[in-house]
């Protein structure tokens, strides 16, 4: 008995021993748990770069604002200007600066510095990026035909508004994204500075969708011009400046302590870069991230939404853009011979059973009837609803000369299987998902679909060259993709009829004749049989909200993070 006494007495000693040793590190745990971090971790899908400030959206409406911005309502409001007037004839914005703004660093916002902004990829030479062509070759005389990448090179060191810059088109002009060579659509043609907080903007014909242009962080951000171009040399006026940068890891924005609208709530933000969107779901559940899905890149898998919305922490919004939603569509290479046939590009469309796809996005997306959404003031309630008819697919391909002759199940006409890929990109997470629906969907009609997923740079480049059969692309700007008075190599389909209807829907002033004209783009799109379907994305952004307070995401799709500022950490 007194060995079994003195036996527990020993175990209860060597227990008590080892509470002793352990309990530092538990009181430590307490404490690291109780003392909150001092910066809100969002988790992003991109990666920053030297001059990229236009083709990355995320930290845009942090750090730089534009002249206007989109209210909740749709309805464009001041912001950096107080107020402008429009000419009688549509083609001059007189615009009144704000007297109380200033940079980040200090320095007063002014007209010449707003000019220089709008101007600011002009007078900067393309660093990296293959060399592209320009719309339209440009003849300078003796000199002959040059790129307009060539003629960059010659001016990189002219301020366009100094004397006739060689690059600018006397209408619209692009120049060249150093990462991807995306092209952006000057609508002006100059800038006059009337005084220090007056400037004007001409230009060459009514655009009736410039103020739009405008209220976008990512069309035109006002910042201060740095000559370094380095990423944390970026000096704007909104909240947030850029402090810390680390290429593929992370981003640190610090409060700008000068903000001209107020103090701002949340004194550090660190964008964190985690690529894949599965990834950054978990992340948000484990507690190493406090947000993510705070703009169009960093969409949120459907499977992972409906996750996260049972999770007691956090907290998430579904939003639709007002101005410009979040669609992308499928689009058929027409100048493909096996696509020219209209009733082909038909019969792939009828034997898409939208439906199902709808099941998979029921979360994050819908698929819609045309090029904007039924709830879109531009909507088109007329045009054609493309419902599926696998029988009618089979009998307009059979009519087009298409049959399974040696019944293996795939449709073949003179010796060739009608074989095609579907590409796309990693961008969005439901590309594949969708994708994998429409295979099976095709196959039930004899069509052979092979996915094709791709890095997003080499899926923009088969975009550029036209080197696909079927692809996924997102809807940035509506013209961009249809009309060819826009200079961008990502137009996918364009008529004359279509140019003349998206004349008279941007250039003529008269609201009217704009909506009839729009009207009618979206019945010529949807006539044309090019795109099989178009769908929404919803904006799902997510946060916990024991750790951010008071947070009021905006419909505003790449700006939907503005008024971050105003929320706190907890």
């Amino acid at each position: 008995m007194e060995d079994r006494n003195m036996t527990n007495y020993i175990n209860r000693l060597v227990l008590f021993s080892i509470f002793l040793a352990v309990l530092p590190t538990l009181f430590s745990c307490e404490k690291k748990q109780q003392i909150p971090r001092e910066e809100l971790i969002i988790g992003v899908s991109q990666d920053y770069r030297s001059t990229d400030v236009y083709s990355h959206k995320g930290f845009n409406c942090l750090v730089f604002q534009p002249l206007v911005k989109t209210d909740v309502t749709g309805k464009i409001t001041p912001l950096l200007a107080e107020s402008w007037e429009l000419s009688e004839d549509g083609k001059h914005y007189l615009f009144h600066l704000r007297k109380d703004v200033t940079f980040s660093d200090g320095t007063p916002l002014t007209a010449y510095q707003v000019k220089e902004s709008m101007f600011y990829k002009k007078t900067r030479g393309r660093k990296r990026g293959p060399e592209r062509k320009a719309r339209g070759e440009i003849q300078k005389g003796a000199e002959g035909k040059k790129s307009l990448g060539e003629l960059q090179q010659g001016s990189k060191n002219k301020k366009p508004w100094d004397s006739v810059a060689e690059d600018i088109n006397p209408e619209y002009s692009t120049f060249d994204n150093e990462r991807y060579n995306l092209p952006r659509w000057y609508c002006f043609e100059s800038i006059d500075v009337i005084d220090d907080y007056t400037l004007r903007f001409n230009l060459p014909q009514p655009y009736t969708l410039f103020l739009n242009e405008l209220a976008t962080t990512h069309t035109y951000p006002v910042l201060k011009i740095d000559d370094s171009e380095e990423v944390t040399g970026y000096i704007g006026t909104g909240p947030y400046k850029i402090d810390e940068y680390k290429r593929t890891q992370y981003m640190i924005l610090v409060k700008n302590e000068n903000y001209w609208q107020g103090d701002v709530g949340i004194d550090r933000i660190r964008l964190k870069v985690i690529h894949d969107a599965d990834t950054r779901a978990i992340a948000l559940e484990a507690g190493e991230i406090d947000m993510t899905g705070y703009d169009h890149f960093d969409k949120i898998p459907n499977e992972s939404v409906a996750r996260l919305r049972n999770l007691p922490d956090v907290t998430t919004r579904t939003m639709s853009a007002l101005d410009q939603p979040s669609v992308s569509y499928i689009v058929i290479n027409y100048n493909k011979e096996v696509f020219k046939n209209p009733d082909v590009r038909k019969a792939i469309a009828l034997a898409i059973n939208r439906k199902e796809i709808d099941k998979v996005m029921s979360e994050t997306g819908r698929t819609i009837n045309g090029p904007f959404p039924a709830v879109h003031k531009l909507y088109n309630s007329d045009i054609e609803t493309i419902s599926c008819d696998p029988d009618k697919a089979k009998s307009l391909l059979s009519q087009a000369g298409w049959a399974d002759k040696n019944n293996d199940g795939i449709l073949d006409k003179d010796g060739e299987n009608f074989s095609i890929r579907l590409s796309f990109s990693s961008f969005d997470p439901q590309y594949k998902v969708i994708g994998e629906i429409v295979q099976a969907q095709l196959k039930k009609v004899g069509i052979e679909v092979k996915l094709e997923m791709l890095e997003l740079g080499a899926h923009i480049s088969i975009m550029r060259n036209a080197g696909y059969d079927l692809a996924f692309w997102p809807m940035m700007r509506y013209h961009m993709f249809f009309y060819t008075g826009h200079p961008s190599w990502l137009n996918v389909y364009n008529s004359q009829p279509l140019d003349d209807a998206f004349n008279r829907y941007l250039h003529i002033k008269n609201e009217e004749e704009n909506l009839k004209a729009v009207w009618e783009t979206q019945r010529l799109i949807q006539e044309s049989y090019v795109f099989p379907f178009f769908f929404e994305r919803f904006d799902v952004v997510a946060w916990n909200h024991k750790r951010l307070k008071n947070l009021e995401p905006l419909p505003l799709g790449w700006d939907l993070s503005m008024e971050l500022w105003k929320a706190g950490l907890k």
